[in-house]
């Protein structure tokens, strides 16, 4: 495959132009400094996937008061490496925050959703249709597999486009944090407010006879003790956060992303959103009325996105602490 030069310096491989990895800085404490701040977003990331901020909470808080205090520097600058602070720190202080949803003092609802989707679908429950028809617990079919993957796939794909998107499309970067960081935290004000059961919890206490949580049966016939420690530190600090469904949410904002800039892909991050919301329906994870919250939530922080998140200009793409270093 050739590569041309262009006349700006951005590289062209075949019709895909990429833009100019941003320089280190010069100096050894920007150096020093750069190393700081990509160290404690790495450590955000490390303790989601973990029980670390679980077992000991101000250690959580202690990252976010570091992370600050490194990163309180880039808001003078036009830097690009400021919005991965957005993108991350903004995703580890949702999770934290998330675990206390339920303990704001908020009854916990369980009955609404059910009433909503038997209104929808007219007197039917599409979790209990789907399970009756598809799932059996004394053999776990390719269909529990599939759809357990398509809900765990939530924990990469966004994070993958991310990355996408900043090496091929680094000036919308910062569009993108927003859009994602924002349709978060409109779901965390709802889990805040409405503390909501999922449909698996209603049919554990038999407000929805019948449901079963799916991924529990596939977990445990996978591997059971590494599925719980994995669900313990995703998912067990707030099992009742069900509205909205930061799943579909998230999945949808992805579909807008591409719809707007990389159309070729927003068929199949369209096909993602409906085997996604069918998935997570199936296993008992969400109510059709989870899905639509999520997809409003998404819809509204698009939106803020647009109208809010700059687009970066090209000196906003170079390194503003070059030290001696002549910049063209």
């Amino acid at each position: 495959m050739s590569v041309v030069a262009e006349s700006r310096g951005t590289p062209r491989w075949g019709r895909l132009k990429l833009p100019p990895l941003p320089e280190p800085p010069a100096t050894r404490s920007g150096r020093v400094l750069l190393a700081a701040q990509a160290a404690v977003l790495l450590a955000m990331t490390g303790t989601v996937a973990t029980r670390t901020w679980q077992d000991h909470t101000w250690f959580g808080f202690l990252l976010v008061g570091l992370a600050l205090a490194l990163w309180v520097p880039e808001a003078r600058q036009r830097r690009i490496r400021r919005w991965w602070f957005v993108y991350v720190a903004g995703i580890f202080v949702y999770t934290l925050l998330r675990a206390y949803a339920d303990e704001a003092g908020a009854p916990i609802r369980i009955t609404y959703p059910i009433s909503f989707d038997r209104w929808l679908f007219f007197g039917t429950d599409p979790t209990l249709w789907l399970q009756r028809r598809f799932f059996d617990p004394r053999d776990i079919g390719l269909l529990d597999y599939l759809a357990v993957a398509t809900h765990w796939s939530f924990f990469i794909a966004p994070h993958a486009l991310a990355v996408g998107v900043f090496l091929l499309q680094r000036r919308q970067f910062p569009r993108f944090a927003v859009l994602m960081v924002g349709t978060m935290w409109l779901g965390l004000a709802l889990f805040f407010l409405v503390p909501t059961a999922p449909p698996w919890f209603a049919g554990e206490i038999g407000q929805l006879a019948g449901v079963r949580r799916i991924m529990d049966y596939v977990g445990g016939s996978i591997h059971g003790s590494a599925y719980s420690s994995l669900y313990a530190a995703l998912g067990e600090p707030n099992s009742v956060a069900a509205m909205p469904s930061i799943h579909m949410a998230v999945t949808f904002a992805m579909y807008l992303w591409g719809r707007r800039h990389l159309p070729r892909l927003a068929p199949v991050l369209l096909a993602y959103c409906g085997v996604m919301a069918v998935s997570l329906v199936y296993l008992g994870e969400h109510y059709v009325a989870d899905l639509l919250a999520g997809i409003a939530c998404a819809s509204g922080a698009w939106i803020v996105a647009v109208r809010l998140a700059p687009e970066l200009s090209e000196p906003a793409m170079q390194p503003a602490d070059t030290g001696s270093r002549l910049q063209s």
